[in-house]
């Protein structure tokens, strides 16, 4: 979480998930470039998957990231001059989802 200057939340969201392939109708995961192409397309429809649920999450108000807590923890002065309620639909998440193929196939 970061503080801008003017007053703005920024929070990096980042998550990486390493994943089994258990069927891939091409079957080709033994080829590196292919396994990376995958890689890459995985990570960018999961990370515009995770944008959608912040959204929808801070269109709810709900805060089930913890930003608010962490902002009471870290930034207490600043926590007691906002309104959470208003604030929080405010709040920037850079978010990036990074997938790695770790396994493929029901046998490695």
């Amino acid at each position: 979480m970061k503080i801008q200057r003017d007053g703005q939340i920024d929070v990096n969201l980042n998550l990486k998930l390493p994943v089994n392939v258990v069927e891939y109708a091409r079957d080709n995961l033994q080829d590196k470039a292919n396994v990376q192409r995958l890689n890459d397309q995985l990570s960018e429809i999961m990370t515009q998957d995770a944008e959608e649920i912040i959204r929808t999450l801070q269109e709810s108000g709900c805060d089930a990231f913890g930003i608010g807590r962490q902002l009471i923890a870290r930034y207490p002065a600043i926590w007691k001059s906002v309104n959470w309620n208003k604030e929080y639909p405010d709040v920037r998440f850079h978010t990036q989802v990074t997938v790695d193929i770790v396994g493929n196939g029901i046998l490695n």
